[in-house]
């Protein structure tokens, strides 16, 4: 046995633990949806429930008086359009920000499954197999949330910079909401009700932003410690050729702890469906219609470039690519996790089973067995989320633009 597979006992699983949900509860915790323990004081229980409430309130206060001016305001059809993309992102949004909450009970069950994970490693080599994949999950994360955060800010920096609008002989100063107001329900165009739904959509946008990255970091540190924990399951799997006979026993509590791993990995990955699957189903429409959107925005500024419209076009391509970028990581996580689990029965086949006992190779069918069995990340429950998908999202975006530019011309 190698010195990097010499038993141990994990003392810093605490640590490790910490490092694997780190990032998740620092873009969840502040709006409320990271989940409460049993154990959670009163306190902390009516905090949660307060951040709730002040979060739905801010998301609706945004895109409820965005879609009234696309319904009824009397605007052109180009600025309805431009009005679209924004309110998008605003209810998809609400619509995680409902699931994530839905799910509380299944993501602390997975919390606490990742936690028992870390205290139960006995390899070193184990050990540093799932930090490598811990890592990958925390870049993926990062990257969603710088991402993100750049595309859609650099939207809202825009209307820092106030416009002049006249009525009658007189001018005035407004700064530019990311979401118009219908008129008739506010008049936003003054003082201090324009500071004021300027701030507040400010705040709501970062809600929104930290609603989508919480839930694209979470399923990437789900999903990479599964992808881990199939991976130490794997190397296991070497350890089962070249017992002696009189060790045939000690081959038979190997391969039942390998069953029992893969088939406890298994139901963390149902874990993850569950919880993903609705949200899977708003990135995909919603990024699908954002895109298509966007790439109309991108056409319509160039077409009527200007000195002030560049800034405009730059923020337009930065949000392109952080949307492509954010229903891109979803794709492939999902494509990640069922190669890993293909891996698991390649793996199973490709072992010396010839020179272990008859029973003991035959008990190999089973994880060829169970592993043959697709296991996917849907959106919905209707659509297997795969980087195959991002393709089609991209494709079906174009289809809706020349859709959208024929409309409009």
């Amino acid at each position: 046995m190698n010195s990097s597979d010499k038993r141990i006992t994990n003392t810093r699983y605490l640590q490790d633990y910490e490092y694997s949900i780190q990032l998740n509860r620092w873009f969840l915790k502040p709006i409320g949806v990271w989940p409460r323990a049993s154990t959670a004081s009163t306190a902390e229980k009516i905090l949660a429930i307060v951040l709730n409430v002040a979060c739905h309130v801010l998301i609706i206060f945004t895109f409820v008086p965005c879609l009234l001016f696309i319904l009824f305001e009397e605007a052109s059809f180009q600025t309805r359009i431009k009005a679209i993309g924004p309110m998008s992102h605003w209810i998809m949004g609400e619509l995680n920000y409902c699931f994530l909450t839905m799910r509380g009970q299944d993501i602390l069950h997975c919390i606490e499954h990742i936690g028992s994970d870390w205290q139960t490693v006995k390899r070193a080599s184990d050990r540093e197999v799932m930090l490598k994949n811990v890592k990958f999950g925390r870049l993926i994360a990062c990257l969603a949330a710088v991402g993100m955060n750049v595309g859609v800010f650099s939207y809202i920096v825009i209307g820092f910079r106030k416009i002049v609008f006249h009525v009658g002989n007189e001018s005035f100063l407004m700064y530019r909401l990311p979401c118009p107001v219908y008129t008739k329900l506010l008049n936003v165009k003054l003082s201090p009700a324009n500071e004021i739904v300027f701030a507040l959509q400010v705040l709501s946008g970062f809600i929104v932003n930290s609603v989508t990255v919480g839930a694209c970091g979470l399923a990437a540190i789900l999903a990479m410690h599964a992808c881990g924990q199939l991976n130490v399951m794997m190397s296991r799997m070497d350890e089962l050729v070249g017992a002696r006979v009189e060790e045939q026993r000690v081959v038979k509590k190997k391969l039942a702890d390998i069953v029992e791993h893969h088939l406890r990995t298994l139901s963390f990955v149902w874990y993850i469906e569950k919880i993903m699957n609705l949200i899977c189903l708003v990135e995909l429409v919603g990024c699908t219609v954002n895109i298509c959107v966007l790439e109309y925005y991108i056409i319509t500024v160039c077409c009527a470039l200007s000195e002030k419209s560049k800034d405009t076009l730059a923020s337009y391509a930065i949000i392109y690519a952080s949307m492509s970028f954010n229903i891109f990581i979803f794709c492939y996580i999902g494509e990640r996790l069922t190669e890993q689990c293909k891996k698991v029965g390649e793996k199973a086949y490709s072992v010396e089973w010839y020179r272990l006992s008859h029973r003991t190779a035959l008990s190999l069918v089973m994880i060829i067995s169970r592993s043959s069995m697709v296991i996917k990340i849907t959106a919905g429950k209707i659509i297997r989320i795969s980087l195959a998908t991002f393709g089609d999202v991209l494709k079906t975006s174009f289809t809706y633009f020349n859709m959208l530019r024929t409309i409009a011309t």
